[in-house]
């Protein structure tokens, strides 16, 4: 029995050594607990909603899904791996989430989206042709959009888009085409319905801020990832003014600057906020998502062993995929908050444009707060899409 081989196995302990072990577990588990931060407290009722997650298939995301699944009012979920066909395995997997959703309500369905012009484009049109009576006037309904793409560290060998396809695209062109494209269908929604747009960044984004400031840099797994970081907080930074300064002229709050011999110039009306809100999660130290690769364990024969061996250390240390999800819940269920009534309590809620990190707000370097910077890394986005766009025309032809 379990009591005879416990009372043998500890039976010749001194009363110090069993203190000793104990102390040492309670430590190990307030470690684990304090390393695997803090839990989402808000809850939203997703019965009816849809989200789309796209992202691929790392242990993070797909315990994302499964809790999502799970809620009491789950949503319907659309998950859309950047892949060019779904393979059979992750086929097996995604239909095993679903099947242990006891909940009649809860939804999952799977497509690969290719990250290329034209796997957006087939998507885009296949969102907008839906069946007359099966969707609303809006068209299709979305209430969240999860880009969970670019936040990962890998080398280059080993990247999600180490092979890419032909014609395939960056992290953030794919981003920018899908969410451009399906723009038209999210500012169609009713002005009530609160949409939120996620994107994913690396916890590494520190170790990109001397790149904004002119410094070089030398290329390495975390480097890359925290300047891909640095550009996604920045993007998403102005998309949010976009889309305010859409919702603005929607409600026709812009109006002229009341001077008669100054210029007519349309002022927009900062008191108007879209009803659509653009967010950056900051990640935790994901133990396969973020430490594997920084590491470089699949570079190495060395690095692979060293990371087996560490690996219950890693345990202890970085969150479960469990808590890693815990920002990204607190992205998609906090309640809206209007800015004059926020007040020292960083986790009642969120703004358009916010930044998250540990089920809380942040407030990002004074370097960040540059609109200028914001716009120019937008527009040279942009302007990257448009030449692609065109050459790939061309090449067509």
């Amino acid at each position: 029995m379990p009591i005879h081989t416990l009372a043998s196995a500890f039976g010749s302990a001194s009363s110090s050594q069993l203190v000793l072990g104990g102390a040492t577990l309670v430590g190990v588990y307030s470690t684990k607990v304090w390393a695997g931060g803090k839990r989402s407290a808000w809850e939203r009722d997703w019965a009816g909603k849809m989200i789309l997650i796209v992202a691929h298939p790392t242990p993070t995301i797909l315990t994302l899904i499964d809790h999502l699944l799970h809620l009491p009012a789950p949503p319907q979920i659309l998950f859309l791996p950047p892949i060019a066909s779904l393979p059979p395995p992750l086929v097996t997997l995604l239909h095993t989430i679903r099947l242990g959703a006891t909940n009649p309500l809860a939804q999952l369905h799977a497509e690969a989206l290719p990250p290329t012009p034209e796997g957006v484009r087939d998507f885009t049109r296949k969102w907008g042709t839906a069946p007359e009576g099966t969707v609303e006037d809006g068209g299709r309904r979305v209430d969240a959009i999860v880009l969970g793409t670019g936040w990962e560290v890998a080398p280059a060998s080993t990247a999600p888009s180490s092979s890419p396809m032909a014609g395939e695209w960056s992290t953030h062109e794919f981003h920018f085409h899908l969410i451009t494209s399906l723009l038209p269908y999210l500012l169609r929604a009713p002005v009530d319905r609160n949409i939120r747009i996620i994107s994913l960044v690396s916890p590494t984004w520190a170790a990109g801020i001397p790149s904004l400031q002119g410094k070089p840099t030398r290329d390495s797994p975390v480097t890359i990832s925290a300047r891909k970081g640095v550009t996604t907080l920045l993007l998403t930074q102005h998309l949010q003014l976009i889309l305010d300064t859409l919702a603005s002229a929607q409600a026709g709050a812009v109006k002229p600057v009341p001077d008669p011999d100054a210029p007519r110039i349309r002022k927009r009306d900062e008191g108007v906020k879209s009803n659509i809100n653009a967010l950056s999660v900051v990640m935790p130290w994901a133990r396969s998502e973020v430490v594997r690769g920084a590491m470089g364990a699949d570079e190495s024969t060395l690095m692979w062993f060293l990371y087996i061996l560490f690996f219950p250390l890693l345990i202890i240390l970085t969150p479960s995929p469990y808590m890693a999800i815990q920002s990204v819940l607190f992205a998609l269920c906090a309640p809206e908050l209007d800015s004059s009534s926020r007040g020292e309590d960083r986790r009642a809620g969120i703004i358009g444009g916010d930044v998250v990190r540990d089920c809380a707000v942040i407030d990002l370097p004074p370097v960040f707060s540059d609109p200028l910077l914001a716009k120019a890394n937008y527009d040279a986005l942009e302007k990257q899409v448009e030449e692609r766009m065109k050459a790939g025309a061309k090449a067509k032809k």
